[in-house]
């Protein structure tokens, strides 16, 4: 009986380190399985299409996109500029003219008013030529060349950014996810082990303290993934966040549809 105990006691200090080491080796996997809250997490689109989902619904890249825009219309302002120095002038007047004409003869003085309706026009061109504006063309045209491309390159340094954002959260997601599975398998490991302790110590093979120190390596177990799923499910969010729309597989997006 002795040599069961002491087997018992080497099994349970050996074999969860041994546990998660091959886990750790098989790689990532699924979510914990009999929940649908799994299967949302561990089925995710493929990187490359939430990087380009990001790029859409960036806020950032949208404002870059109306200073690109507000910079090449600034260029063309400039174009048409010359239009500022040329003004047209012109003018209409109607009215009525009288004339008082006093005619002197030999049988005396002859007063005659004389009204006529006149009309008056006129039509120009006024042009002025600002010497500073015409000396500094050129510089004020090199300067807006370079905001603008200075705001393009803004855009491509934003969009450099949320590509390493989207990729690094990715990550941290596929790395939560596959310490779900480890931390279930070492849960399973503990569980199996408690339930032989818990017969070993019924058959009184086995001490308190060894079958206490068995059901509190459980317990530490469940905690353990409780916190890994807690982890996944906020990078998850956080992943989906980042890019601004849904980020479920393709599979998954249809369920969610028929429910």
């Amino acid at each position: 009986m002795k040599y069961v105990y002491r087997l018992f006691a080497l099994l349970v200090i050996v074999l969860p380190p041994a546990a998660c080491l091959l886990a750790q080796a098989e790689g990532p996997a699924p979510g914990p399985e009999g929940e649908g809250r799994s299967g949302e997490l561990s089925s995710v689109r493929p990187l490359e299409e939430l990087i380009g989902e990001a790029l859409r619904h960036s806020p950032l890249l949208k404002m870059q996109d109306y200073n690109v825009e507000n910079a090449y219309l600034k260029l063309k302002l400039l174009d048409k500029e010359w239009s500022s120095y040329f003004n047209s002038i012109g003018s209409f007047q109607v009215g009525n003219i009288r004339y008082l004409d006093n005619l002197e003869s030999a049988n005396g003085g002859d007063v005659r008013t004389i009204t006529r309706e006149n009309t008056f026009y006129g039509i120009g061109i006024q042009a002025r030529l600002p010497l500073s504006d015409l000396i500094t063309r050129n510089d004020r045209r090199k300067l807006l060349q370079n905001q603008l491309e200075q705001e393009k390159l803004m855009r491509q340094d934003q969009q450099i950014k949320i590509r390493e954002l989207v990729i690094t959260q990715y990550q941290e997601l596929q790395l939560r996810l596959s310490m779900i599975g480890i931390r279930s398998r070492n849960l399973d490991f503990h569980t199996v082990a408690a339930e032989m302790a818990e017969k070993y110590f019924k058959e009184g093979n086995l001490s308190l303290e060894e079958y206490t120190r068995a059901a509190g390596a459980q317990n530490q177990a469940e905690e353990a993934l409780a916190q890994a799923k807690a982890e996944a499910a906020l990078a998850f969010q956080l992943l989906r966040e980042l890019v601004g729309a849904d980020i479920r597989g393709k599979g998954e997006r249809n369920e969610g549809m028929k429910e």
